[in-house]
């Protein structure tokens, strides 16, 4: 037995391996929040290439207004050319020479506005070259076709405004989708995951949970099956190992109770056949003195005389024979279960054997048992143990102040049957083994609804009261 615990010692003794740390709970963590942070990411840069899309299409508008401003200077004055050519005394050379330069202006937008810039800039040429009516009407037909010309492209600048708008709006509402659409997916996705992981691990949990509770209440069955490879699965198989080590445990707990309680069986035996063998030789003695005597005469034996050599015979037989009765009815093996006790005749029994221990012999013992007591309904077995534990320990302390009177009491205590041990002695309740019989003394009695108290007066005197209910083996 102690081979096998050192064995188990020493295995449970070597570390564990390390858990690797793809298997942890903390990598499953990071690898999650890694995951999440990968679909921000993408998420992020989708919605910032549609923003990029966005931004183009607002460019584009802005360049446009620029366009639109700039065509709009130009329409201005293109008109004024028009009116100054209409006025036959004018001179149209400043207004034209301002409505070209704002066409050479609308190039960068479109290098169309280069053409009717060159057509009016060859109409100016020739009316200034012949500064007659036939110019001026050359001039102004030029300038008319420009506003046409003009006229055209801000109705095309209308129309691209308009689907630049359109299409700025679009863009707009579908990034604003993609948004919401992005963020709802990943809140679905990540707390479906996280609720699927935390209730698998609240799950395993509350299996551990269980498998910890039966093993204190003392279930050391099958072990719980092993379903993770993380921390949580290397605490489950810790709680095998303890289930099983606690297992092991109590099976050498009970094997040395076993030997212990054997032990002190012997010792208790070895008293006892003592005491039963002293009892028992005395009058074997005394019977073998007289049979010497009656032999040793010469001739008959006087009536009288064998009269009493067999009346001496007869009272040491008796003897001899209520020693083995008392015998018999200690050893007798008692019932465990609840039963009516005698207390009286348990407490005659128990005091008969500690009058046969040699070791009490210059003990006194007196008893003053009442006849009225109820029987109690105990485990006699545990009954007499307590006794006896009591007995010896009181006798002990006596034997150790150079002996004197015991003084045992039973009486009638409301519901209850009251046992009172008297000792002069002092009993030092701090010793190991004084603390070790009372817990365990107490330990049988208590649960079955018994009282055990002791006291302790000058004197000195110790007294000691066992208080078992009448009704029942239970409060």
């Amino acid at each position: 037995m102690d081979l096998r615990a050192s064995e188990g010692d020493d295995a449970s003794a070597v570390p564990v391996a390390p858990l690797p740390l793809r298997h942890s709970l903390r990598a499953r963590g990071l690898m999650a929040t890694l995951l999440l942070f990968a679909y921000l990411l993408a998420a992020v840069t989708w919605v910032a290439v549609e923003r990029g899309r966005i931004f183009d299409s607002v460019q584009a508008m802005l360049e446009l207004s620029r366009h639109e401003k700039a065509l709009a200077l130009a329409e201005a004055a293109l008109g004024s050319a028009l009116a100054e050519v209409a006025d036959a005394a004018a001179d149209v050379t400043p207004a034209v020479l301002h409505e070209t330069r704002l066409l050479g202006a609308l190039e960068e937008f479109d290098p169309g506005y280069a053409l009717v810039q060159r057509a009016i800039e060859r109409s100016h040429a020739q009316w200034r070259d012949s500064r007659d009516a036939g110019g001026r009407t050359v001039l102004r037909e030029a300038l008319v076709r420009a506003a046409d010309d003009l006229d055209i492209r801000r109705l095309a600048l209308v129309e691209r405004r308009d689907e630049l708008t359109a299409d700025y709006r679009r863009h707009y509402d579908q990034v604003t989708v993609e948004a919401i659409g992005f963020a709802l997916a990943g809140l679905v996705v990540f707390g479906v995951g996280v609720a699927w992981f935390f209730g698998r691990l609240t799950a395993d949990i509350r299996r551990l949970e269980a498998h910890a509770r039966r093993i204190v209440h003392g279930s050391r069955g099958a072990a719980l099956p092993v379903r993770r490879d993380d921390e949580l699965g290397r605490l489950v198989q810790a709680v095998n190992r303890l289930a099983a080590d606690l297992d092991e445990h109590e099976k050498r707990i009970e094997l040395d109770g076993q030997r212990r309680s054997h032990e002190d069986k012997m010792l208790a035996v070895g008293a006892l056949a003592a005491g039963v063998a002293h009892e028992v030789n005395n009058p074997l003695a005394v019977i073998a003195g007289v049979a010497h005597d009656l032999g040793s005469v010469e001739g008959s034996v006087p009536a009288p005389r064998v009269a009493e050599a067999a009346q001496r015979i007869i009272e040491q037989a008796q003897r001899a024979s209520m020693a083995s009765r008392h015998l018999a009815e200690l050893a007798a093996p008692q019932a465990s279960d609840l039963d009516w006790v005698d207390v009286n005749g348990m407490v005659s029994r128990v005091l008969q054997l500690m009058h046969y221990d040699k070791r009490y012999r210059g003990i006194e013992f007196a008893s003053e048992l009442d006849g009225e007591l109820p029987a109690v309904q105990a485990p006699a077995s545990a009954l007499q143990q307590v006794l006896m534990q009591m007995a010896t320990l009181g006798c002990d302390a006596t034997r150790a102040a150079a002996g004197g009177a015991v003084r045992v009491l039973t009486r009638r205590a409301g519901a209850a049957a009251e046992v009172l041990l008297e000792f002069p002695a002092w009993l030092d309740f701090g010793r190991a083994d004084v603390q070790r019989t009372l817990l365990l003394s107490r330990a049988i009695i208590e649960p079955l609804g018994a009282r055990l108290a002791f006291r302790q007066e000058l004197g000195p005197c110790l007294q000691i009261k066992l208080a078992w209910p009448a009704a029942s083996g239970k409060a």
